[in-house]
């Protein structure tokens, strides 16, 4: 197999090529560090060698050279570099475990601080600078030491990649789309492979000793085989588990509209700490919701299906405050309705429950009668109801039932399917009402409620967010 190297300033890699019959296998990495491996079948042996030899090119352009041959177009033999690798981080797992008792604790840090730089290692520096405030200081520092912080993405990084430091940690990180159409050692990558070059790019990401306190971590999505999906970040969480994780959203999706998304999230035992959850999506997949730490989740769909009604409405969260669910349009693969829900509605595994959204919803009539009979509403302080179907006559149930919804807080109605004739029935009905513009077929006629005469055309009542 023909092998390839580059060598400039720290950057130090290999890449080698094999040719058989009608397939081609590429082979990379970083001198020192790990490896990749692709192959693609071309369908015939002259498609193979042209993009073998395509390949070739490319990678010589860029600075490739034969290992023990010549560079080709410039006829001037490259020696191999010698191996080079990232600088090797200093641990202290006891210090570590204090930090990890209360990552929000700044004096655990200052502790493992005094003892990096009592060894050397620039990242007790970082955490001095940092909690001073020095930012400045502190950016001159993981500029100068990038591979020591970040490892390769110091020089490579996804075009949306934020990330928040504190006391020489990072805090927060934000990886939207588009994330990698090339892997970390800056090989290209087919569109086929572009899965997994992000899930072995964000678990790298995961494993940076500078990531071990990563408390909120913001996602997006990626190319999949037939739309966007959330998969490869759920499993690269899967894998790491991070132990200090409490905020999850995988809503950084750019331009995509949600129904070009499939999103799923990763298997609870890997995300059991989390506090706030938020997921964005088309076709979504919850699976088993066993989150005892869980304060808020949201998930926000066009098409949510029945299964997953069950799943939210079935889940024990003995710690939820907020929860709120996009059910979307029975156009798009929406299903399920208030039987659904029934369990939720009857107030068991959510006992602290105060904030309740039903939004985006087909069935929002039904799930209103449903309410004012069930025990959920009576310890509920906010109730959210819209971008749904919620006509007049949800509101007549509502004002039939006044008692019931008079302890709220407050009560939305936005942007649904009623006429002016509700408005001034809202008023009194909680503490504070949102009509916003809930008149829906004064502001579009196309997405109008039928007139009180003509109730039969249902299929006239649009959701919200369908696609």
């Amino acid at each position: 197999m023909p092998r390839y190297e580059y060598s400039e300033g720290t950057a130090n890699k290999f890449w080698e090529i094999e040719l058989t019959g009608t397939k081609y296998a590429c082979k990379w990495g970083r001198l020192g560090g790990s490896t990749s491996m692709s192959s693609k079948d071309c369908g015939d042996a002259a498609a193979a060698k042209k993009a073998y030899d395509k390949l070739i090119a490319e990678k010589v352009k860029k600075g490739y050279a034969l290992v023990g041959g010549k560079a080709a177009g410039k006829g001037k033999p490259m020696a191999t570099p010698a191996k080079a690798s990232a600088p090797a981080a200093m641990r202290n797992a006891e210090l570590e475990k204090a930090i990890l008792a209360n990552p929000d604790d700044p004096d655990p840090y200052l502790v493992y601080a005094d003892w990096l730089q009592a060894n050397g290692d620039a990242r007790g520096e970082l955490v001095v600078l940092q909690h001073a405030g020095k930012t400045k200081e502190a950016n001159a520092l993981l500029k100068k030491h990038g591979e020591l912080f970040i490892g390769p993405f110091a020089n490579k990084q996804p075009e949306t990649f934020e990330l928040e430091w504190f006391c020489g940690f990072i805090k927060s990180a934000t990886i939207g789309w588009p994330m990698f159409t090339y892997d970390l050692e800056g090989e290209d990558g087919d569109e086929d492979d572009w899965g997994e070059i992000c899930k072995k790019a964000l678990t790298e990401f995961l494993k940076l000793p500078s990531a071990q306190f990563l408390q909120d971590l913001h996602l997006g999505c990626v190319p999949g085989e037939e739309e966007m999906n959330t998969s490869p970040f759920a499993a690269a969480i899967n894998t790491v588990k991070p132990a200090c994780l409490r905020v999850l959203t995988f809503d950084k999706t750019g331009d995509w509209d949600i129904s070009s998304t499939e999103a799923s999230l990763p298997d609870s035992k890997a995300i059991k700490g989390v506090h706030t959850l938020i997921i964005r999506g088309g076709n979504v997949s919850l699976g088993k919701l066993d989150l005892p730490e869980l304060r808020e989740f949201r998930v926000e769909s066009g098409q949510l299906g029945a299964h997953n009604l069950k799943a939210l409405a079935t889940a024990k969260w003995p710690k939820i405050e907020k929860l709120e669910i996009w059910c979307g349009d029975p156009n798009y693969g929406a299903t399920g309705g208030v039987k659904e829900l029934a369990a939720l509605f009857a107030g068991t595994g959510v006992p602290k429950l105060v904030h309740l959204g039903i939004l985006n919803c087909p069935f929002a009539d039904a799930a209103v009668e449903a309410l004012i009979k069930s025990k959920l509403l009576r310890q509920l302080r906010t109730l959210d109801l819209r971008m749904g179907n919620l006509s007049d006559r949800g509101i007549d149930s509502m004002v039939a039932a006044t008692d019931a919804f008079s302890h709220l807080d407050y009560l939305d109605v936005d942007d649904n399917a009623l006429t002016e004739a509700s408005k001034p029935k809202l008023e009194g009905l909680a503490k504070k009402t949102n009509w916003g513009t809930g008149d829906r077929a004064r502001q579009s006629p196309a997405r109008a409620v039928p007139r009180a005469d003509d109730q039969n055309q249902r299929w006239n009542r649009y959701v919200s967010v369908g696609e």
